[in-house]
């Protein structure tokens, strides 16, 4: 019979603390603890007497890692290993698995977001998970309302308070998906919870106006003003109420033309089943109805439906500028430079092969300046469209055509709430006047 082993116990052997174990095999090894003078040995006495205990409870688990004081390290206290750092980017590499770029080539919002984050928590990377509570949170959420940042054309701008709130809110995402990997705790989440959205009214974050409704003489004034391709891009955002990345992706390929009286375009149809478009993650077809009017937009501009060349051309556009400021030359052309002469043979910038979101609002904005009307952006036009439908055609109606997943969605584009109380009390107003009549009539027979 197999006598009782024996605990192990630390000794000295060759200049290091050494101790000698029987792993669950039955076989024997040694588990070295640093050469001697490397700790204390009060230290290192402690740290055997944890690594003990531990081995006693979970061998297989112990002995899998490289040394005891990283078995100690992760199995006593897991939370103080991982870093503030290394959980956010260990959150973001699992984000960008499924996250890809958005069809305009930038980021994805949520790795935008978190990239902004990584910002402000940078002064907290090397502090252990646990030592991050309200206190720290709070100071990250003031750091963010006093930061300035440059957008490219020197004036420096303040995020805006539902800008702030948004990426605050991914560190209780971060901190959520921590605690399914044993990183973070349910009450280490709540103290976070005590740091309160921003509220309009109780802090000095900016709030970004309403978007304007742009009325049809302001509609057809600043058109009159911008070249023929970024008027047609807007008429198209106007009837359809399509968002401005659509209009500026859209290809002959793209559209359907199996009902003659309403083709369907469907953003990027050749790049999945569903297209390529905010909602496709969904496995939602985006389809946009053209009616005849936008079919007359749409018409002269293709000459080849299966065509991947893109609708809007901005080198048509800057070629029309040209003709225009040539048509509109004082100069005679005997003098100074004539059309083509001082043009350069490789140009360090030339005109891409479809517009982008940003070059199409800047070109509106330029074109409200030229024509001296309050400016709007094409993002407006949509809204604008949506009010219309909404009004017309009812909420339903408006979320089928923006392409929304629900109307909640759909609300954001709504008539202000005055002018929706307006609508609700004339309606009131009709009902009782029909009770009223309706009783008049009873009394008089």
């Amino acid at each position: 019979m197999a006598g009782t082993r024996k605990t192990p116990k630390l000794r000295v052997k060759d200049g290091c603390f050494v101790a000698n174990i029987y792993k669950p095999d039955g076989k024997r090894s040694t588990i070295s603890f640093g050469p001697v003078g490397d700790r204390t040995e009060g230290d290192i006495y402690a740290a055997f007497g944890k690594w003990l205990n531990l081995f006693s409870q979970h061998p297989h688990k112990v002995l899998s890692f490289k040394s005891p004081y990283e078995a100690i390290a992760h199995m006593i206290n897991p939370q103080d290993i991982v870093k503030v750092g290394e959980l956010l980017d260990k959150y973001t590499e699992v984000i960008g698995q499924h996250a890809s770029d958005r069809p305009c080539g930038r980021p994805h919002p949520d790795l935008e977001r978190l990239k902004r984050l990584g910002k402000f928590l940078e002064p907290y990377r090397q502090w252990p998970v646990s030592g991050f509570g309200a206190d720290e949170l709070y100071a990250v959420q003031k750091a963010m309302v006093k930061y300035r940042y440059d957008r490219g054309d020197g004036n420096l701008k303040p995020y805006t308070r539902s800008g702030i709130n948004k990426v605050i809110s991914y560190i209780y995402r971060i901190w959520q998906w921590g605690i399914g990997r044993e990183i973070t705790t349910e009450a280490q989440k709540q103290l976070l919870k005590e740091v309160r959205p921003l509220r309009t009214g109780q802090t000095t974050a900016k709030d970004n106006p309403k978007r304007a409704l742009v009325t049809k003489a302001e509609f057809k004034e600043v058109t009159k003003h911008a070249t023929t391709v970024v008027a047609d891009m807007l008429e198209l955002i106007w009837l359809t109420a399509m968002r401005p990345g659509e209009v500026c992706r859209m290809r002959p390929f793209d559209i359907h033309r199996d009902e003659p009286e309403c083709w369907l375009y469907v953003p990027g149809r050749g790049e999945s089943l569903v297209g390529e478009h905010k909602t496709a993650y969904l496995q939602r077809v985006r389809a946009i109805p053209l009616t005849s009017k936008a079919q007359n937009i749409i018409k002269p501009r293709v000459e080849d439906f299966q065509s991947l060349d893109f609708v809007f051309s901005p080198a048509e556009a800057m070629q029309e500028i040209r003709d225009q400021k040539s048509a509109n030359r004082k100069t005679p052309m005997s003098c100074g430079n004539r059309p083509g002469t001082n043009r350069k043979q490789h140009p360090m910038i030339t005109p891409g092969k479809k517009y982008l979101p940003n070059s199409l609002y800047n070109a509106v904005i330029r074109a409200c300046e030229r024509s001296k009307t309050r400016e709007f952006t094409p993002y407006d036009l949509r809204r604008s469209a949506a009010t219309r439908i909404r009004s017309e055609l009812g909420k339903e109606a408006a979320k089928l055509l923006l392409g929304h997943v629900s109307t909640d969605t759909t609300d954001i584009y709504l008539l202000d709430e005055v002018k929706e109380s307006m609508k609700v009390a004339k309606q009131l107003d009709a009902a009782r006047e029909a009770e009223e009549e309706a009783e008049t009539q009873v009394e008089e027979s």
